[in-house]
């Protein structure tokens, strides 16, 4: 038996050796599997003893910080070339290491962010089963946070429970499908390890994505903050929850009640079971700036290459489809705010084709509108895809390849990549006759059968055109009624798919457009 005098020995020798990790705490996006943006200082940071002296050690690099009387400490690290070969972190405080993260790799990091065709998973994709077969990539990182996570203010830490994956068959199923595709691609092409950041929840509008302080510019933001404010004042989410639980349990009776007696199950909608929040008197999903709040914002000091963004749907009518290109404006300049880098690259996917109530063909312009109005951002247009009664088309893949072009040619300098198809340009009227021109970069356009998709408005209503002729870098459109044309439109349609008919030699559709001879 251990007598007292080693007991207290041990006990000591336990006690001193739990202090030397016990002070040091950093953000959850440094943890282990992590990956360092290449080619860009990247700072570190975290808690520690007050004013204790902290060093960073990693490969070739050692560097200090002094923390100051909060124990807050920051350092950075000079800027490094990918590297597939995984390192340790090693952070010490006074002198004695007090926290290893492990195998930490150097590469291209991207923030994925959106609502929920950017969150909808690998499974199930239309190359769900081959991806995921092959998915045994061990130089691509996941970070992984909790979509559903809100913070009423901007927080200093991903959400709990977020943490960095590693790319295999296992982990990879809950990827983000659109996210997935491209990292695939990207580290195949850059031969470089790939890192995804995941922010995004289905069903958010953008200003889900604004901090609240950025709300002032806008007349629209600063109404819907106001409406917010007012619902959620009196707000009781006791009363809230217990209302929730009755509705779950009536109708979970039901369900039993009709299976029983072998009637149709009733059915209800996707958000039903949803709770309601602690502090949001709207669904968490409708609630204004606190997503931002809590995985947004804490990323803002941790380098990134750029940012991967798919979103609109919830944008599509109302005032949050008036205010369109001034919310996007407002979220991209947000964001680059919060990383401190004006001109960080902010790609973004275009609305598919779809049947909807919602007006996307508007939405689809204002996209493209933002495309021409703000610098260094990029749109992929997947107008040729989608389901016609399906929000969520399965096909990922070409959406994230699309991305990975953009990010090719507009990111990393490769300008021997198509990444775009024809993109509207403007329309010349003469009479009876329109010619409507496209930048096509260099490539040749190209009709796939029948010339379909356009309209030309004549004697105030839009009619098919007479005909549709290329002309190298344009269409030549004919009145039907040889009245003068008032205006032309091309696939201003929800479900345009079966009307696309124009693209590039490489297979990129046409940009769809409005124009008016004023």
């Amino acid at each position: 038996m251990m007598n007292n005098k080693k007991m207290f020995v041990v006990a000591a020798l336990f006690t001193a050796a739990s202090a030397l990790f016990a002070e040091i705490n950093m953000p959850k996006i440094f943890g282990d599997n992590m990956v360092f943006q290449a080619n860009k200082s990247a700072k570190v940071w975290g808690t520690s003893l007050p004013n204790a002296k902290v060093d960073v050690e990693f490969g070739w690099q050692k560097v200090s910080a002094k923390a100051d009387e909060n124990g807050v400490w920051s350092t950075e690290l000079v800027a490094m070339k990918s590297d597939k070969n995984p390192r340790e972190l090693v952070i010490s405080e006074n002198g004695n290491v007090a926290k290893k993260i492990s195998n930490v790799l150097v590469g291209e990091v991207w923030v994925l962010g959106g609502q929920s065709n950017m969150e909808w998973r690998l499974v199930p994709t239309t190359d769900a089963q081959a991806a995921v077969a092959r998915a045994n990539y061990p130089t691509i990182r996941y970070f992984s946070q909790n979509g559903r996570a809100m913070a009423q203010t901007p927080q200093t830490d991903s959400p709990e429970g977020s943490q960095w994956l590693v790319c295999s068959p296992k982990t990879a199923p809950s990827f983000s499908g659109v996210g997935f595709y491209f990292a695939e691609q990207l580290a195949k092409d850059l031969d470089v390890p790939v890192a995804l950041i995941y922010t995004p929840l289905g069903a958010t509008a953008m200003e889900s994505w604004i901090p609240q302080k950025d709300f002032a510019k806008s007349e629209a933001l600063k109404s819907s903050w106001r409406e917010f404010e007012n619902e959620t004042k009196n707000y009781d989410y006791q009363k809230a929850l217990q209302a929730h639980k009755k509705k779950v349990a009536d109708f979970d009776a039901k369900v039993a009640k009709a299976k029983a007696e072998k009637k149709p199950v009733p059915g209800c909608a996707w958000d039903f079971k949803i709770p309601p929040s602690k502090f949001s008197a709207k669904p968490d999903f409708r609630t204004p700036a606190y997503h931002y709040n809590a995985k947004v914002a804490p990323l803002g000091k941790f380098a990134v290459r750029g940012v991967l963004w798919y979103q609109g749907e919830s944008d599509s009518s109302g005032w949050q489809l008036e205010s369109f290109e001034e919310q996007f404006k407002i979220l991209v300049s947000a964001w680059r705010e919060n990383w401190g880098n004006k001109k960080l690259p902010f790609l973004y996917v275009q609305l598919a084709s779809y049947s909807t109530s919602a007006d996307w063909p508007a939405t689809r312009w204002a996209q493209f509108n933002c495309l021409k109005n703000i610098k260094n951002v990029g749109m992929a247009n997947i107008i040729d895809l989608g389901e016609k009664h399906e929000i969520h088309p399965r096909n990922k893949t070409d959406v994230g390849l699309r991305l990975e072009n953009i990010a090719l040619k507009d990111v990393y300098g490769k300008s021997d990549v198509c990444a775009y198809g024809p993109m509207f340009s403007k329309v010349k009227y003469s009479n009876a006759i329109a010619l409507v021109k496209f930048d096509c970069s260099g490539k040749k356009l190209v009709g796939r059968g029948n010339p379909r998709g356009f309209e030309v408005l004549s004697n105030g209503e839009w009619k098919q055109p007479a005909s549709a002729d290329i002309k190298k870098n344009s269409v030549e459109l004919t009145s039907p009624d040889g009245g003068s044309i008032e205006g032309v439109r091309y696939l201003w349609l929800n479900w345009a798919q079966p009307q696309v008919w124009l693209f590039n030699e490489d297979g990129l559709p046409a940009s769809s457009f409005i124009s008016f001879n004023k």
